[in-house]
């Protein structure tokens, strides 16, 4: 088998993510939701300007993996941030980050299955919450099967779905009318910035890359490399593809589809084309949504091994090597998202604890900076200035999550601590 135990009888995970799959485990987390979902409401909220939106997510995205970068390198266990605030911060602080981390990945990917739902009816005239429960079965079948048949799947999809993004944005590139880009910015900054918060989400995926970490081969090399490539091929693909979006559709009409590139392929390739990209459109958040059941049994996982979740969810399955009850309670969560929630709440209260979750992590490398120890394989540039600058981006981008994502926010971390007292409380009571 192989299954590793610790000195402890602690259950660990093989390694068998080389550089390819874990990059493409990233790319997939990230680009689906992000360009097929997302693109049409950064268009509503800031009309041409939402590339300057991208632009800045991607700013704050990398403020963010430089230091992520670095304590994947320190700390390659799975979990992502939570293994990183379990082991500085102690007990508590990793509850409250592995809970966060966990509760942001559960509500984003309500408008990824539901896009991929609507994409596929737009195809088949399957209602779209029908095609996200599918999907969502379809992505448990494949993980419970083993990360490496969850890698290799993930590989084929996204290299069919970056050539299909490519070959749209080269199509559409010819038929770019400048004057689609007037007013640059309709709604002014205010728009801009929360068009940004939204572009941030379709920046997410460079930390599943962590959350996986223990499953990862070379993870002194292969965890920075794959966090950084994931972000640099993910930024020229959005604003390649934006750029033709915005330039083909007037963005009134590409913030109000429900299918905005498929609308916007058609516009100039017509109806061939717009089905064309439907189909990108459909294997691409299947990725996203197979990349989100990754992430999210991965940090529940890591937390019932550390005794902070039910042990029941840390059982490894011998022969797949997959943690196969982790997956299919967060199989259950993912379908019931899928059929209560609605976009815009899915993407404000999941952007809220997206960003929420960046924030110890940060302080985690800020307190590590300040001891001395080992250096790790990657190390952070200029963290006297990039640091601060990381604070600043998350606390801007919290606030533009609005009245929505911060009330649901608040309730699930509130949530997380009733659990958590219900967790002591039956320790206490079992040592009595």
């Amino acid at each position: 088998m192989n299954r590793k135990e610790t000195g402890a009888g602690r259950a660990r995970l093989h390694r068998a993510l080389g550089l390819r799959a874990a990059v493409a485990l990233g790319v997939g987390g990230t680009i689906g939701g992000g360009i097929f979902v997302l693109v049409g409401h950064t268009a509503a909220l800031a009309g041409p300007a939402a590339l300057l939106a991208f632009a800045l997510a991607f700013l704050a995205s990398l403020l963010i993996a430089l230091p992520y970068a670095e304590l994947a390198c320190r700390y390659p266990e799975s979990g992502g941030g939570y293994a990183f605030a379990r082991e500085v911060l102690g007990r508590r602080w990793g509850f409250l980050m592995g809970w966060v981390f966990w509760g942001a990945y559960l509500f984003i990917s309500g408008y990824v299955t539901l896009g991929f739902g609507g994409y596929l009816g737009s195809l088949t005239g399957l209602p779209p919450a029908w095609g996200a429960i599918a999907l969502v079965a379809a992505c448990v079948a494949v993980n419970a099967a083993g990360v490496r048949l969850s890698g290799q799947m993930q590989v084929l999809v996204i290299g069919v779905a970056l050539a299909g993004l490519l070959g749209f944005a080269l199509a559409g590139l010819p038929s770019v009318q400048t004057h689609r880009f007037t007013p640059w910015m309709p709604n002014g900054a205010s728009g801009m910035l929360s068009a940004a918060l939204i572009a941030f989400l379709a920046f997410g995926g460079f930390d599943m890359v962590a959350a996986a970490g223990e499953e990862i081969e070379r993870p002194e090399r292969n965890l920075p490399l794959a966090i950084l490539l994931t972000l640099a091929i993910v930024l020229v693909v959005y604003l390649l593809v934006a750029f033709a979006a915005l330039g083909t559709l007037d963005w009134r009409l590409l913030g109000a589809s429900a299918a905005p590139l498929a609308d916007a392929a058609q516009a100039f390739m017509g109806s061939i084309g717009g089905r064309l990209v439907a189909g990108v459109a459909v294997l691409t958040t299947a990725a996203t949504a197979n990349a989100v059941l990754v992430v999210t049994s991965r940090i529940s996982f890591a937390m019932a091994r550390d005794g902070l979740l039910p042990a029941g969810l840390a059982r490894v399955s011998p022969q797949t090597q997959a943690p196969w009850a982790a997956v299919l309670l967060s199989g259950a969560l993912l379908a019931l998202v899928a059929l209560t929630a609605t976009l815009r709440i899915s993407t404000a209260i999941g952007g809220f604890l997206y960003v929420v979750h960046f924030i110890p992590p940060l302080l985690v490398l800020a307190k590590l900076r300040k001891s001395a120890g080992p250096a790790p394989a990657f190390r952070m540039p200029a963290p006297a200035i990039l640091l601060p600058l990381a604070f600043l981006m998350a606390l801007v981008l919290l606030v533009s999550s609005g009245p929505v994502g911060l009330a649901g926010g608040a309730a699930w971390m509130a949530l997380g601590l009733l659990v958590a007292g219900a967790r002591q409380g039956s320790e206490r009571g079992g040592a009595a």
